[in-house]
């Protein structure tokens, strides 16, 4: 089934776009991308106020508008909000093997990810720790309490979460993993004992977390074999204080209604080239393209505001669309998240993921016509596109409609479909040579043009594609029936009625009464092909365990 496309955007797609293209500058994206992990690799609360600043000195070159929005860290954790306990500075970072032989394995200042995030410190002149071996995690359960004390445990297991507080509350001071990267053997995980924080049912545990890779570990455990043991001086200076994180805003302003925002988020404060300081570049050459159209006086400005937002995943953009007051909520946005990957890195596979099943779906398939005439018009990236099914990366969630706005992500996050990610994510792999110039232009004009088309919708635009989107969810009622029963056809009836309140924000002016009357007509239409759909449901019985009463509350976020 293919959903008929709005006139409006099919000449947008024919006209706009190409002029979107010529105005997008490739390599500017790369080197936007080296800057911001210039700063972020460090993996550091200071260094990300570097990062903040970067941004905002990049906006402002393209020609936006820059806000910076500080969110404080701590506060009523447990509530189910996403709140970082802490800030924290890595100074240093260095592990030296003091006997039998001399030499040093670890420093920080040659690669940040050394550095475990929420690691704790050791003392200024160090800790002096006996080397230990534990790869099998299991043999943790035949040690008794405190066996571990005062000893650094290297291991090639996952040291987050439970392994983290297991190996503290047997007195480890010290823990070093050399977990594989995929086809990497030289490069180092990045790891953190948490996400926003060490999670509150490991609250208690303190250790000095450290990464090396599984190259370095093959020669660590080659010098412990050979001298029956190893002696390590370890020396980490972290400062974990009361702080705040940064959300940074590039503007490009609404000529018409600046108070009605469409937004692009893209995550900062990670220290991969491509998780994310792709997507930040992104938004900046997003900037640099509608900004410079309007300088040159080939586009105009758009009716609502484009927001592009770089802050921390989640933890920044959930506080901002919390706590930064509004009138009302963004109309539509998009999540811009580890893009711009070489062909060879990524599969090839440009994709382009739903919003939540539960908002406005009209977006997915707008985003959709874009991207097809971005690859048709220039492909220079060789990406295919690949729609995909709503996948949360929790950023994506901010698309609930409750509180959010519909939310698609383009991604190249996935080397062969959802599970398979590119070999060197979440690693010290993640450099600037993997990243294609031609891929992040692809990315960057199609987001300018999704963006920009939303954010200039008038009324003619929105009721085209009220009707767009009442035949797409007509064919799928229609092509369903044997398939679908009732409760099918009133889900599919409620996705249309989410999408037409939302398309009434886009509406701008005209005949009230008759507009209203073809969004009623549209509506109809729905109701009418949901009706005949009768078929019921089958019955189920719910189990013992669907009929238990929840007692206690949970978390709900880390």
């Amino acid at each position: 089934m293919t959903t008929p496309t709005p006139a409006t955007l099919g000449r947008f797609c024919r006209t706009v776009l190409p002029q979107m293209a010529a105005m997008a500058n490739g390599k500017r994206t790369l080197q936007s991308i080296a800057a911001i992990q210039e700063t972020d690799r460090w993996n550091s609360f200071d260094r990300f106020h570097d990062t903040s600043q970067t941004l905002v000195d990049m906006y402002q070159k393209a020609g936006a508008g820059a806000e910076v929005f500080p969110v404080q860290t701590g506060g009523d954790i447990g509530t189910g909000r996403w709140i970082i306990q802490e800030a924290q500075d890595v100074h240093s970072a260095t592990v030296d093997i003091v006997a039998p032989v001399k030499q040093r394995v670890i420093d920080f200042k040659e690669n940040p990810w050394h550095v475990v995030q929420w690691s704790s410190a050791t003392p200024k002149q160090g800790l002096l720790c006996e080397l230990m071996i534990i790869d099998d995690l299991a043999r943790l359960d035949l040690l008794k309490p405190g066996a571990l004390t005062g000893r650094a445990v290297l291991t090639r297991a996952n040291i987050r979460g439970e392994t983290m507080k297991r190996l503290a509350h047997l007195g480890a001071a010290v823990v070093i993993t050399d977990i594989d990267v995929t086809n990497n053997p030289g490069a180092l995980a990045w790891t953190k004992f948490g996400w926003g924080m060490v999670p509150m049912g490991h609250a208690t545990a303190r250790i000095v977390g450290l990464v090396m890779s599984t190259k370095q570990g093959d020669g660590l455990r080659k010098l412990h074999e050979k001298h029956l043991g190893l002696r390590l001086r370890v020396k980490v200076d972290v400062r974990k204080y009361v702080g705040h994180h940064d959300v940074v805003s590039g503007v490009i302003r609404g000529g018409e209604d600046p108070q009605d925002e469409v937004w692009a988020i893209a995550h900062s404060g990670e220290p991969g080239a491509i998780d994310n300081a792709s997507g930040c570049a992104v938004t900046v050459e997003i900037a640099h393209i509608i900004e410079g159209l309007i300088a040159a006086g080939k586009l105009p400005r758009p009716r609502r505001t484009i927001r592009l937002l770089n802050a921390y995943e989640c933890y920044g953009f959930f506080a901002y669309l919390e706590k930064q007051q509004r009138l009302q909520t963004p109309i539509a946005g998009v999540n811009i998240d580890t893009v711009g990957a070489k062909p060879n890195v990524c599969g090839g596979r440009l994709e382009w993921h739903s919003t939540i099943p539960s908002s406005a779906g009209f977006v997915d398939w707008i985003g959709e016509k874009i991207l097809r005439a971005t690859l048709g018009n220039e492909n220079g990236a060789d990406y295919k596109l690949c729609l995909e099914n709503f996948m949360s990366t929790s950023d994506t969630l901010i698309g609930d409609p409750q509180y959010g706005y519909p939310c698609p992500w383009i991604t190249t996050h996935h080397k062969k479909g959802e599970g398979s990610t590119w070999d060197a994510y979440h690693s010290s792999a993640d450099q600037l040579n993997l990243v294609s110039g031609a891929g992040m232009k692809t990315c960057s004009v199609s987001m300018a043009a999704y963006l920009y088309y939303l954010a200039d919708m008038d009324t003619t635009s929105t009721l085209q594609v009220a009707r767009s989107e009442t035949q797409r969810l007509t064919d799928v009622l229609d092509s369903s029936r044997r398939t679908l029963d009732r409760a099918g056809a009133e889900y599919v009836a409620e996705t249309h009625e989410v999408s037409m309140q939302r398309l009434q924000r886009f509406l701008w002016g005209g005949d009230g009464k008759q507009i209203q009357q073809e969004l009623g007509a549209c509506r109809t239409q729905i109701r009418a092909a949901a009706g005949k759909i009768r078929r019921p449901g089958p019955k189920r019985r719910l189990d013992a365990a669907a009929r238990r009463i929840p007692r206690r509350t949970a978390l709900l976020a880390p």
